[in-house]
């Protein structure tokens, strides 16, 4: 099977589902280096989904995706590797190359470190998430939506350090680009709500949505290729 993935990965253009199941595969083999990549490539697969695809097919996708993030950004905290280095080294060139997808690790290692009272590093990365999507807003509506979302990130880190001017400003121009990326909300925008929502819930009661104290260990990988809908 590892043979497979590696063949469908080294295609030119992988079918969206297969690319997904390829990373399921490699995952465990190399967790720090594919759950990123499979969490972009189930982003990708939902965002390709006809608007008819049923709701729960769809969160049961974006679910698995921000599983995979919470888990690789609490090893990557853990491990105490020193996270721009890490996240940028692995995620500006796919950034740059494909300025519509939606990669919300940075978000996933901000809030980790953010929940390991790294507040500095959690607001560094946080920054790179913003300008990250600052450039590609310049060349989609539906960038618009996720812009808001990082700013905002950004914005509740720095009232957190009691710096409301700048939170401010920042909370303007997030409802500014909502506004613009209005009409084209991808759907993959959930894996971050979900990242957003499970690190709220680990705030209010010391526990991860697992019910565990510490961050959600990945699940096993579903062995059944989803199919396109």
């Amino acid at each position: 099977m590892a043979t497979w993935a590696r063949v469908v990965l080294l295609q030119d253009s992988p079918r969206p589902y297969e690319r997904v199941q390829a990373y399921r595969i490699l995952s465990p083999f190399n967790p720090q280096a594919y759950r990123p990549r499979l969490a972009r490539a189930l982003g990708d697969l939902v965002d390709g989904f006809s608007p008819a695809a049923p709701a729960d097919a769809c969160l049961a996708l974006l679910t698995e995706a921000a599983t995979a993030l919470r888990a690789w950004a609490g090893a990557l905290v853990e491990e105490g590797r020193p996270p721009l280095d890490l996240v940028l080294n692995g995620g500006r060139n796919r950034r740059a190359a494909d300025r519509e997808g939606p990669d919300w690790d940075l978000l996933a290692a901000s809030l980790a470190l953010a929940a390991a009272g790294r507040g500095d590093a959690a607001l560094a990365v946080a920054e790179e998430l913003v300008i990250a999507e600052r450039g590609r807003r310049a060349g989609s509506r539906a960038a618009g939506s996720r812009l808001a979302i990082a700013l905002d990130h950004q914005a509740t880190l720095l009232e957190r350090r009691a710096r409301s001017h700048a939170a401010a400003s920042l909370r303007r121009e997030a409802a500014e680009a909502a506004a613009h990326g209005a009409a084209q909300r991808p759907r993959s925008n959930e894996i971050a709500a979900l990242l957003l929502a499970g690190a709220a819930a680990t705030a209010t009661t010391g526990r991860t949505p697992s019910g565990k104290r510490a961050m959600i260990a990945p699940g096993a990988a579903p062995s059944r290729t989803p199919m396109p809908l």
